[in-house]
């Protein structure tokens, strides 16, 4: 089978690989598609040994193995990346979001490949009648905002800025609207690129009250002359630098919940302790490892609560992997979520 290998600078490798055994409890999942994530290009432009691609896949079973239960052969599938062992001292403990002992199978297969084996217990069903092959891609990076989130602790009438306007920010925008936001403030780093311009307008339709980018506003003194005492909540997915400024306008006794990823210097953020010590401020790190919510995700795209329309902006094949990538990084393209499926067989 081939599998899609990724490093340092921007260097695609597809590799002919056997299928991986098919071990007691394990199911093989023949993959039609999945999407191309923020970490992905991380990898990309920061790893320096090859890496396997892709974790947002969707396919279908095409073997089962011994102890599987509730999965048969023909099952469509979204697949979990990481899982929880249930067995650790932090899952009995009922804390299986800081499993000790998780399950994935980033560190040796990729998502974008031809088949993948996963524990049976790490995959979900869905209709395809219900969500297109494509839009149930989608069901992954909507558990990874619905982290972020739901760590904020938003409450009825709060006022709620969010930080990125990327598939998960513009996800988090939504999802704070249906938790009842009184406002939405969503901040972009510039509207002067395609790119830029287009996520903003998309974050609009996905009910952003307020549109503010880095480029046009002096984001921390437009935010406080609405909010004058500051807003409730930030949502950052946007790269640590920003935590500074989410500081800057929460209200005393506010609450950031952050997932942002950014490698290098940029890894590094400096503010001002006393000012986070004496507003009372809470800062929440979501990181949306086992995955967690898939069945409120999938619920969410097929009643359109969250609409995949909106969001997924181009589809290709895996032999045009290259591509993808490309368009997803390049500032000219309208591009917000790119996934890659199998060529038709």
């Amino acid at each position: 089978m081939r599998a899609l290998f990724g490093k340092a600078p921007f260097k695609l490798e597809w590799r002919d690989l056997p299928v991986p055994d098919l071990q007691p409890g394990k199911i093989l999942v023949r993959v039609e598609a999945g999407g191309i994530c923020g970490t992905d290009i991380h990898f990309l432009r920061y790893n320096e040994e090859w890496t396997p691609l892709g974790h947002e896949a969707v396919g279908i079973v095409e073997k089962a193995s011994d102890g599987v239960e509730g999965v048969q052969v023909g099952d469509r599938v979204i697949i979990e990346n990481h899982a929880a062992c249930w067995r650790c001292k932090q899952c009995k403990n009922g804390r299986p979001q800081y499993c000790e002992n998780l399950t994935t199978y980033m560190s040796d297969q990729a998502g974008f490949s031809d088949y993948l084996v996963v524990r049976y217990d790490m995959v979900h069903h869905y209709d395809p009648k219900q969500l297109e092959l494509t839009h149930a891609c989608l069901a992954e990076p909507l558990t990874v905002a619905l982290d972020v989130t739901l760590r904020a602790g938003l409450e009825l009438n709060d006022e709620v800025v969010v930080f990125g306007p990327g598939p998960i920010g513009l996800m988090a925008v939504k999802i704070a609207k249906l938790q009842g936001a009184r406002r939405v403030f969503l901040v972009g780093s510039n509207r002067s690129t395609s790119r830029g311009a287009y996520r903003l307008e998309i974050g609009h339709k996905m009910g952003a009250d307020v549109i503010l980018s880095y480029e046009e506003n002096n984001v921390v003194e437009t935010i406080l002359a609405a909010v004058p005492t500051g807003v409730d909540r930030v949502i950052v997915t946007a790269p640590p630098r920003t935590i500074k400024d989410a500081i800057q306008i929460s209200r005393f006794g506010g609450i950031i919940a952050f997932n942002g990823i950014e490698f290098g210097a940029g890894s590094q953020v400096t503010f001002d302790a006393n000012e986070f010590h004496f507003k009372k401020l809470q800062l929440r790190a979501s990181h949306a490892i086992p995955n967690h919510y898939f069945p409120m995700a999938i619920d969410l795209l097929v009643q359109r609560a969250i609409d995949p329309t909106l969001l997924l902006t181009h589809v290709f094949t895996l032999d045009e992997a290259e591509k993808a990538f490309q368009t997803l990084t390049n500032p000219d393209e309208k591009a917000i979520k790119v996934v890659l499926k199998q060529s038709a067989r």
